[in-house]
């Protein structure tokens, strides 16, 4: 039942007088801003419960016009104007206007400081639209402090943009006070408007441009008989903005409809002509599911899997290129599926088109990338190109959502400049202080995987809100936040087969980003996953932080051998890092290494790795532990990680096959998976040495604390976590001179650093240490210690507050002079 002690109008509404679009997607395609007819405009407010109605076209006033006869109607406009001193636009409601108002408002709507002064002449009721929107990017806090002085109205509630710029606009316009519109009016010169200019009103309106949204926003005014009381009720500030904000899926979803209304009037006419792909894309995208009463022998995804069919069988024999018909095939598959999804659904709405739209892009954006994968694979490159131009239409379920999310959060650093100028929306400079980590592999046994479950482990256990992003069918519990999302298809790690990558639903993942409201993202892998951060980032204006977890460079040149692909992999990582705001290195050699391939050492800094001391300690340690891999008690050697060619694990394997050539006592235990496991095991069939395979958890720490000394000469580990948990355990390291594993052991002179390149040299230490018991201990003692200062709750820390501290090095060490072994007098003194 309608309210009467109430009255209500969308002040901000839109008719097809409005041709001249702002986002960048209808102007791509040439649409203009709205197709909406003024007299349907009229009727969806006085449906939706509107008292009033008007229309407020872009310096136009012939849609007001068109309706002007009918009942509770009156003449508006939204007038772009500008500051004169800097060319910032700005937009301006002015209500309730007459024809020749209009007119003069047309002369000198092109300086604010006239314009306005004739709103205060002629009493026209006028407020600021969208107020902290920077409509052609050149509002500043000077323009808005100007604003504050000029204008007495805002619109506060708009049903278009995001509801985060309303909440600043919020703090700053209900907080001011006398003192601080005198200091702004002095800073300005300006006199303010009005009696309490400090105190301002305010009003709503949808902003719609698409007729979907029309009342969603609008203005509520003490009940009016008529439209000259509503107006005289606007103009004495006795009203309130009502209703919601939009968002970029409402945004996103009246995109839908101008471009699916200017496809219609384009290419269509009057209906006739043969059906279209994108005619029935659009359509379905635009439905309301369920919405008929009247018995449909076919569901619209069945018709439209008809005429795709016919189109199919159409061309069959003009040879239709295979990706064409990917194309047809899966849109149809698609809208089937979605007809059973929708039986009995509501009519549609923001989330549903959302969904479809998803689901067309990421399985026919999948299917491209399969296809120009084989392809270029088979030497096809310029047919490769023209299949993915066959494709085009796939765009239309992308582009108005990336458009969107641009245009909701373009204004970002504007938005935290303004709370840092005005103390009463410094709380709002971030929207929260969430932050998540992305990361293209969870379950692998790898350095990266550990780092990030021990750092999301310590974020929950500390009360950080850290959410851990990835891509995976299925996700194993683990006592942290974790979003995993559903890859829409994987496809194998050239070179790399027996790791895949999966292809995300991008536009879920991004959505998902933008509703969580993170202030931050960690990005750990380079991949798909991490691409799609990278773009929802940039989209979305929220900080980067890209960790150099893996070199894979240098993997490159040891799984193909080809120096080309190594550069070709640099020139990669160089562009995706460049890209995000802020960039961690695990060691200093790694820091230096990367300033030696272009990255900016301004924005590098050095975030050690952590190691648990309650699961890695030498009270593991169980002399029985080997007896089930059916090894020989006494002094054992140890390998742990992935067993691959870029760990040189066959290096390992020659250099302690040297030792027992020589008749020295020992064994060797190979702990890890990978993909030369099965080779290495049928090559070197020796009972004094164990491949265990992947151990994890306690069974891991046992097998590290039961072992003597851990072999580690990967050229590739940016930090080596495997190198810490073994000196946790008490265990000294032999590690490679390139490589951040170096550090660890030169830190304390725990360990011994050589050089793998020379011949017999890992050997040569391996024999050094398992005859010096002496040497062993002390380094058994440095390592105790080393381990001991390196907590994760302290790279926690570092992590979450990295942007308070700037670039953070550890002192540069010159790792050319390594030597077999530490100085026996630092040891001494060390251990004293």
């Amino acid at each position: 039942m309608h309210d009467r002690t109430l009255s209500r109008a969308d002040l901000h509404v839109h008719s097809k007088y409005s041709d001249r679009p702002s986002e960048w997607f209808l102007r791509r395609i040439g649409a203009p801003e709205c197709f909406v007819e003024p007299q349907e405009i009229y009727r969806r407010m006085r449906d939706r419960g509107m008292d009033f109605a008007s229309i407020s076209d872009h310096n136009c006033i012939d849609g007001a016009l068109e309706i002007a006869e009918l009942p509770g109607t009156f003449l508006s406009a939204e007038v772009t104007t500008y500051f004169p001193e800097d060319g910032c636009k700005i937009h301006c409601l002015a209500i309730g206007i007459t024809e020749a108002q209009f007119r003069a408002i047309q002369e000198l709507r092109e300086n604010v400081y006239e314009l306005q002064a004739y709103f205060v002449d002629q009493k026209v009721i006028s407020a600021v639209a969208h107020p902290l929107f920077r409509v052609n990017d050149r509002l500043s806090i000077d323009d808005l402090e100007k604003l504050l002085l000029l204008f007495k109205r805002f619109e506060l509630i708009n049903g278009t943009r995001d509801g985060r710029s309303r909440a600043l606009a919020a703090a700053i316009l209900e907080n001011l006070t006398p003192e601080l519109i005198d200091r702004i009016a002095d800073r300005h010169g300006i006199e303010p408007t009005g009696p309490e200019p400090w105190k301002k009103h305010f009003v709503g309106g949808s902003d719609d441009h698409s007729g979907v949204y029309g009342a969603a926003a609008h203005t509520v005014t003490p009940y009016a008989e008529d439209v000259d009381e509503f107006l005289a009720h606007l103009r004495r500030g006795d009203h309130r903005p009502a209703g919601a904000s939009g968002g970029s899926l409402v945004l996103g979803h009246g995109l839908y409809h101008i471009a699916y209304s200017f496809y219609k009037a384009r290419f269509l006419g009057d209906g006739g002509g043969r059906p279209s792909i994108l005619q029935a894309l659009f359509e379905r995208l635009l439905s309301a599911p369920g919405a008929s009463a009247k018995p449909q022998p076919l569901t619209f995804g069945q018709r439209l899997a008809g005429v795709a069919t016919g189109f199919v069988k159409a061309r069959k024999l003009r040879k239709r290129n295979q990706l064409e018909r990917v194309f047809l095939e899966e849109i149809s598959e698609l809208f089937v599926e979605e007809d059973r999804r929708d039986v009995a659904s509501t009519p549609a709405d923001d989330r549903r088109t959302f969904r479809i739209a998803c689901r067309v892009g990421h399985v026919l954006g999948y299917s491209i990338l399969r296809k120009f994968e084989r392809y270029v694979c088979e030497g096809r490159l310029k047919d490769s190109l023209q299949k993915l131009a066959a494709l085009a239409p796939v765009a239309l379920s992308l582009a108005p959502y990336l458009a969107a999310f641009s245009s909701q959060h373009k204004d970002e650093p504007f938005l935290q400049a303004l709370a840092d100028h005005f103390p009463a929306a410094s709380h709002l400079k971030q929207a929260s202080d969430r932050k998540a980590w992305i990361t293209d592999t969870f379950c692998e046994f790898n350095g990266v995987c550990r780092t990030i479950k021990t750092l999301a482990g310590v974020a929950r256990k500390t009360g950080k809100p850290l959410t851990v992003i990835t891509c995976l069918d299925q996700i194993p519990p683990d006592p942290i936040d974790v979003k995993a999302f559903r890859p829409v298809g994987t496809f194998p790690l050239p070179e790399y087969e027996v790791h895949e990558l999966s292809f995300p639903p991008f536009l879920d993942v991004i959505e998902y980003i933008e509703r969580n409201q993170f202030n931050e993202l960690i990005i750990s892998t380079p991949g798909p996953l991490g691409l799609t951060a990278l773009a929802a980032a940039k989209l979305l204006g929220i900080r980067t932080t890209g960790i150099y977890h893996t070199d894979f460079p240098m993997i490159a040149r040891c799984l193909t051998d080809d120096p080309a692909v190594e550069q070709l992999t640099w020139k990669y990582m160089q562009w995706f890092y460049d890209s995000v705001d802020w960039v961690v290195a695990p060691s200093e050699y790694y820091r230096r290494h990367l300033v030696r391939h272009g990255f900016d050492p301004a924005r590098l800094s050095v975030l050690v790795r952590g190691v648990d001391r309650e699961r890695f300690n030498p009270t593991k340690r169980d002399e029985a532990f080997w007896d089930r891999y059916g090894l020989a008690r006494g002094f054992k050697f140890l390998y742990v990680g992935r067993v691959s060619a870029d760990k040189q694990v066959e290096l390992v394997l020659t250099s302690f096959q040297k030792l027992a050539e020589q008749g020295r006592e020992a064994s060797l235990a190979i702990v890890g998976d990978g993909p030369s496991l099965e080779e290495l095991r049928r090559r070197h069939q020796d009972p004094r040495i164990a491949f265990t395979g992947f151990l994890d958890g306690e069974e891991l720490a046992t097998a590290v604390a039961s072992a003597d000394v851990l072999v580690f000469p990967s050229t590739t580990d940016t930090f080596g976590n495997a190198v810490l948990e073994a000196q946790a355990s008490g265990l000294p390291a032999i590690v490679s001179n390139r490589g951040g594993p170096q550090e660890i052991v030169t830190t304390h002179g725990s360990g011994v650093v050589v050089d793998v390149a020379e011949p017999g040299a890992v050997a040569q230490a391996m024999d050094r240490l398992l005859g010096d018991s002496d040497l062993r201990g002390d380094m058994r003692r440095r390592a105790l210690r080393n381990a001991a200062g390196r907590g994760w709750e302290q790279v926690l820390d570092e992590l979450w507050n990295h942007e308070d501290h700037g670039a953070r090095s550890a002192p540069i060490v010159d790792y050319s002079q390594a030597t077999l072994q530490p100085d026996p007098g630092e040891i001494a003194a060390d251990v004293a």
